[in-house]
């Protein structure tokens, strides 16, 4: 009995104490590092929401956001996580890890003097545009070493992680549908039109097997080329991207490109264009570091956070002036700098991801430009910089204007669509262009 009493003592005084702490506690966190977020905010008590029910369950969130020693559970179960696999909650999810040495894979840029030219390719040497059929299916496909189940479709390779691309033909069908009506209903044959899909990292990894997971990117944009009509001129990034995979083009710890990346498809782009794109030399370079995006708080890798990203910067040389709007106009910094204070570094390219920008440049051309994007183009978008007298920068997610208006008002002579390619594994993002269109 005296020992049933102990066990009793023994699990209701830790319980009590933690609980007291956690009141107690006047030094809540409001940002994990770790996970890179925000964390909830303790909830505004009213009648309204406690007859509701909201404000208890807002309180359940704040707590369990703001737990004592939650961050070192959290990384905890983030190692955990990297030895063995969890099903995920809320979505079906694969998470490969191949328990590769990180030295074989994609290392720090800290680790070699050059920036741009950082991964180590010597473990395969396997051709990068492998044999595919428009599903994925690739007859070189073996099992993998080990299959982690969390949430996302994300592929954690050695120290990187990417997202999965999955064909979908009715919505990548879809999306091309939608710049082709695009176009027919500017009712202006001057105003050219361009499409640029960018691959994702997982594209160029060597390793045919892992590779295989996610269907061939290549294909899908091929697909989606081959459905526009004659007055759509695509870009092929795709190509500059692979023929340089070799170098730093993607982080490890987001799902975006570098800035390196975003270069080599504005070369494309240029070319495109029949013009000679400014040489990467001509840029002075910055760098922030150490950066953990949007896939480490996805997968908390415990191999990504001891590997974390530099974002690398190349400082625009034109005079220029840039402004955001949602009413007004509120001047930025192309290179935003005080988003490197943020956890989401990335917001440092054009301020993230705003309504509408426009930049205004000393080159008085006459040329004016609108970027439709996601937030690939971000990276991409200084690099236009001495190229053209306007730079208009939409997002659809946000832009609350109709698009032909715009276009129109702003006397736009060119259209670039810059997304990357998983808008296409599903239809939402080209809802949310139609109604751009419609209003």
């Amino acid at each position: 009995m005296k020992k049933t009493y102990l066990n009793i003592v023994f699990f209701l005084v830790p319980l009590f104490l933690l609980g007291t702490l956690n009141i107690i506690n006047p030094q809540k966190p409001t940002v994990s590092q770790l996970e890179n977020r925000a964390l909830k905010t303790k909830p505004v008590f009213s009648v309204q929401t406690l007859a509701n029910g909201e404000y208890f369950k807002e309180y359940e969130s704040f707590f369990a956001d703001t737990f004592i020693f939650r961050e070192s559970l959290v990384k905890i179960g983030g190692n955990i996580k990297d030895l063995r696999g969890f099903p995920g909650k809320d979505t079906p999810t694969i998470v490969i890890n191949t328990g590769a040495n990180v030295s074989q894979a994609q290392p720090h840029p800290k680790q070699q003097e050059n920036p741009e030219n950082n991964i180590d390719t010597t473990s395969d040497n396997s051709n990068t545009n492998s044999s595919k059929n428009i599903d994925g299916t690739d007859t070189n496909t073996a099992n993998p070493d080990t299959v982690n189940v969390t949430n996302g479709r994300v592929l954690v390779f050695n120290d990187a992680a990417m997202e999965i691309h999955t064909f979908n033909a009715e919505a990548s069908q879809y999306y091309a549908n939608f710049i082709n009506d695009f176009q027919g209903k500017l009712n202006n044959n001057n105003i050219k039109v361009y499409s640029l899909l960018t691959p994702t990292q997982i594209e160029f990894i060597k390793d045919k097997k892992y590779k295989s997971l996610s269907s061939s990117q290549y294909n899908t944009i091929e697909y989606i080329n081959k459905h526009f009509n004659k007055s759509i001129i695509p870009v092929n990034a795709y190509e500059k991207l692979a023929q340089n995979s070799d170098q730093y083009l993607y982080f490890r710890s987001d799902h975006h490109w570098t800035a390196l990346g975003a270069y080599y498809a504005y070369t494309a782009f240029m070319q495109t264009k029949n013009e000679t794109p400014i040489s990467i030399d001509r840029y002075e370079k910055d760098k922030v570091s150490p950066y953990l995006g949007s896939l480490y708080s996805t997968t908390l890798s415990k191999k990504i956070r001891e590997n974390p990203d530099t974002i690398y910067l190349y400082k625009p040389f034109i005079n220029h002036e840039y402004n955001i709007y949602y009413t007004g106009a509120i001047k930025m910094d192309v290179l935003d700098m005080s988003q490197a204070e943020t956890k989401n570094k990335y917001g440092i390219f054009i301020s993230g991801d705003r309504p509408w920008g426009k930049i205004t440049t000393e080159i008085k051309n006459g040329r004016k430009i609108v970027i439709i994007k996601d937030s690939y183009a971000n990276a991409f978008v200084p690099f236009l910089i001495p190229h053209y007298e306007e730079i208009y920068v939409v997002d659809p997610r946000q832009f609350t204007l109709n698009i032909y208006d715009f276009i129109k008002n702003n006397e736009i002579n060119e259209v670039l669509f810059l997304n990357y390619i998983l808008v296409t594994d599903y239809k939402d993002f080209t809802d949310l262009l139609i109604e751009m269109s419609n209003r």
